[in-house]
């Protein structure tokens, strides 16, 4: 395996790169996260226009076709900048649920927008009490004519204000490889359902979604509780991924402001980055960043690896969603994602402790930059399972 990058994926990085560089510099990040909308509308058509938005759809949506390891070289630089964006929410959590177990119409009528960046999706998983997103869910449907109503509450769901579609996940019932859980497609504008703005401390918006007898037809439930409960894991897995990466971009600032700080900052007559007791901690840092980085890279290459050994022994999967089921079982990806996230929850937090043990009191303010990602690195470290979850699922592939 070489986990050098391509030239094209050093291009993608580069025109990243200069995108947040230029159009989302720190004081602005600040004014996004205080407005209504969390993100920036000139951005988000950037992104769009860079073909980010349908970076891993097929080209029949329109899309890239590309794979998840383009996605995370994007997804660093994105972090690198703390830019606020719906992009890893939409085009990565919801549309890998569509694609996966979405009908021919439910793709054709929401992939080729979301890839465009003409609609916006998201994932409603968490439930209040729940430790992780892996947990069983509560919300439930019941039958109600010749349909069904949905009820249950959803917490801290990435721009669900301006999502044209929620894929919710449900509880279903039965045998089969997806029992427990299935995928619900909901207006977030239908009657019975209800927005509560929170607040999770990491600068992009959240919501509660309260979902009171929303009616549901048979074109909004998404796949089979065969299909559905597979292609989840395989959204869950990806997300986890592009949310690492993300978080590794900020990480990296972290340290390059450790690092310039080090140099300039001078105490007794020198840098202090000429004590031993701040120089190792940048050490450490780097350490810890390269670490997370590559192992990053390998569950994106095995993501990778496996969509494309799915594809290979089953090219009907993304035509007839019943041939998907087997999408849930993708080898040794699942191990080398929860080994990235187990390892990145906890070297994240002690980068960022490092950083503000590096910078002193000026790092705890708020207007200094290092709280932007400081805050954005904890919200990762709680999300997509911690650090305990990912390890009893490392320790499971050992057969511990």
């Amino acid at each position: 395996m070489d986990l050098t990058l391509s030239g094209e994926q050093r291009l993608l990085a580069d025109t990243v790169r200069d995108l947040v560089e230029r159009e989302c510099p720190p004081d602005l990040v600040r004014e996004i996260e205080k407005s209504e909308r969390g993100y920036g509308d000139g951005h988000w058509k950037t992104l769009a226009d860079l073909g980010l938005t349908g970076l891993l759809l097929g080209e029949e949506f329109g899309g890239a076709g590309q794979g998840v390891l383009d996605l995370v070289v994007a997804a660093e630089e994105l972090g690198r900048g703390a830019m606020p964006t719906p992009l890893l929410a939409s085009a990565v959590f919801a549309a890998t649920a569509i694609d996966l177990a979405g009908s021919a119409a439910q793709r054709a009528r929401w992939l080729p927008a979301i890839g465009a960046g003409t609609a916006i999706a998201t994932m409603a998983v968490l439930e209040p009490g729940a430790r992780d997103e892996w947990g069983a869910p509560d919300a439930a449907l019941t039958p109600h004519g010749a349909g069904h109503r949905l009820t249950g509450t959803k917490i801290l769901v990435p721009y669900a204000h301006v999502a044209d579609v929620l894929v919710v996940v449900v509880a279903v019932a039965g045998a089969g490889p997806g029992s427990g859980r299935g995928l619900v497609l909901v207006d977030p504008a239908a009657p019975g359902v209800t927005l509560r703005r929170q607040h999770d401390g990491g600068g992009e918006p959240v919501f509660e979604v309260v979902l009171r007898d929303v009616e549901v037809n048979a074109e909004d439930l998404l796949g089979t509780p065969a299909v559905a409960g597979p292609a989840l894991a395989v959204a869950l897995d990806r997300m986890t991924v592009a949310s690492t990466a993300y978080a590794i971009g900020g990480a990296q600032r972290a340290l390059d402001l450790s690092v310039e700080h080090a140099r300039s900052r001078r105490q007794f007559g020198q840098p202090i980055g000429a004590f031993q007791s701040v120089a190792h901690r940048c050490v450490d840092m780097l350490t810890d960043v390269e670490a997370c980085r590559y192992l990053c890279y390998q569950a994106a290459w095995k993501l990778d690896a496996a969509a494309n050994t799915d594809a290979a022994a089953n090219p009907d999967a993304a035509a007839n969603p019943d041939a998907a089921a087997e999408l849930g079982t993708p080898g040794g990806a699942d191990f080398e994602v929860a080994a990235a996230k187990s390892f990145a929850n906890d070297a994240i937090r002690r980068v960022f402790t490092h950083a503000h043990q590096v910078h002193g009191a000026i790092g705890f303010s708020m207007e200094h930059d290092l709280q932007l990602h400081s805050r954005r690195g904890k919200t990762f470290e709680l999300s997509y399972g911690g650090s305990t979850w990912h390890r009893e699922r490392v320790a499971r592939a050992l057969d511990l």
